[in-house]
């Protein structure tokens, strides 16, 4: 039996197998960029259940809930729901003059119709769901130019989220020495290298944030009450994984306008598994339909379209190709009950998947991916079974 961190670690590989099975028809621009200037935010439900006319101030709650936040609002009277509604979200009950809240998960996400928070809509609570200070300060370092921004959330043991920090950002500024851009990105004031044939339109930057491979972190506290609805959010979308990893630091990288991917557990940590996690986001986007990508989006108060218009764009340096996310995909075989033992700089650098096997690769790959969704599936009816 796989244990969920092999999975992961293959999860990452067979992601970035597919990358690189596709690299030569792929858009350049990286999997980061491409989110942040082309895939809009899927949107959570927040469904208002009443009885009777809301409140003047239930009604100022509601009108309080602005456009730059991707969260679509539904205000239900019970005693006049329509069919669809009660197929949707049941038959509710509430008491006259309440307003009671529920918190979905986006359609696009397909976490199927279990609210993912429920309770009285007061601005309090209205105020967690749009925002926090965590979430601000994500939407800050990627519109600076950031590739991810690492979310540690806490246990609460000082020395545990005290080591896990320590490796994270000692494998964080390990790959970044040797993860690059892909090459043939043009900036958006570079139009001429469109004209003149040297790249196409679907590498042309659409915003002029520095473009550079650079991470952050950030921690949150497990009980502090301004983070409870987004540290939902970071868990909930995963089943068991709080119940699987109690009492430890969880890892969430967040990218795009706030999209996420499966939590890492301090017993996953390495720099092959961080090699492979920064491949993918970092590497050219191959697969531009958001719905095949991996991932969920968070709810960010943030009009992204706008933010997006800043400063001029800024290359550090000459970027060669990203290669050799072809090493590091093959191994995935070598990911077992053992463990990976592998040069992570190494895979990185040596590009072994042959341009001319593009459909045999491009088979490979989705092939892999079956196999780890079917093993993923397992492991959770195991584990369900196993806990009752």
């Amino acid at each position: 039996m796989l244990k969920r961190k092999h999975l992961l670690a293959v999860f990452y590989t067979v992601l970035a197998l597919l990358e690189s099975a596709v690299l030569t028809e792929a858009c350049q621009v990286p999997v980061f960029r491409y989110a942040l200037e082309r895939w809009p935010a899927d949107s959570y439900g927040l469904a208002v259940f009443h009885n009777g006319p809301l409140s003047e101030e239930q009604q100022e709650i509601v009108a309080s809930v602005g456009y730059d936040v991707n969260l679509e609002l539904f205000t239900i009277d019970t005693a006049k729901m329509t069919a669809a509604q009660r197929v949707r979200f049941g038959d509710v009950r509430v008491e006259s003059g309440r307003a009671l809240a529920r918190l979905y998960y986006p359609l696009e996400s397909r976490q199927g119709d279990e609210a993912l928070w429920e309770g009285d809509l007061t601005r309090q609570e209205l105020a967690r769901i749009v925002d926090s200070p965590v979430r601000r300060k994500i939407a800050k370092d990627i519109l600076a130019g950031e590739s991810a921004v690492w979310v540690i959330l806490n246990s609460g043991n000082p020395e545990k989220d005290e080591r896990v920090k320590k490796s994270l950002n000692k494998h964080l500024e390990a790959i970044c020495q040797y993860l690059e851009i892909p090459e043939g990105v043009a900036g958006p004031g570079e139009l001429d290298r469109v004209a003149s044939g040297e790249v196409a339109m679907e590498d042309v930057l659409r915003s002029t944030i520095p473009l550079k491979i650079s991470f952050t972190t950030v921690s949150i506290d497990i009980k502090a009450p301004e983070e409870e609805m987004f540290v939902k959010m970071l868990t909930g979308f995963v089943p068991g994984l709080m119940e699987q990893y109690p009492n430890q630091p969880l890892i969430f990288p967040v990218f795009g306008r706030g999209r996420t991917l499966d939590g890492i557990a301090e017993e996953m940590l390495t720099e092959e598994l961080m090699a492979s996690a920064g491949s993918y986001i970092c590497g050219a986007c191959s697969c531009e339909v958001k719905r095949e990508n991996p991932g969920i989006d968070l709810v960010m108060s943030m009009e992204w379209d706008d933010a997006i218009e800043g400063s001029a764009v800024v290359v550090d340096k000459q970027l060669p190709p990203l290669e050799g996310v072809g090493d590091l995909l093959a191994s995935a075989d070598s990911l077992g009950e053992s463990g990976a033992n592998l040069d992570s700089k190494e895979l990185v650098k040596n590009d072994v998947a042959p341009k001319q096997s593009l459909s045999i690769m491009s088979y490979m790959g989705i092939f892999c991916l079956v196999i780890l969704l079917g093993l993923t599936v397992f492991t959770f009816i195991y584990n369900k079974r196993r806990s009752h």
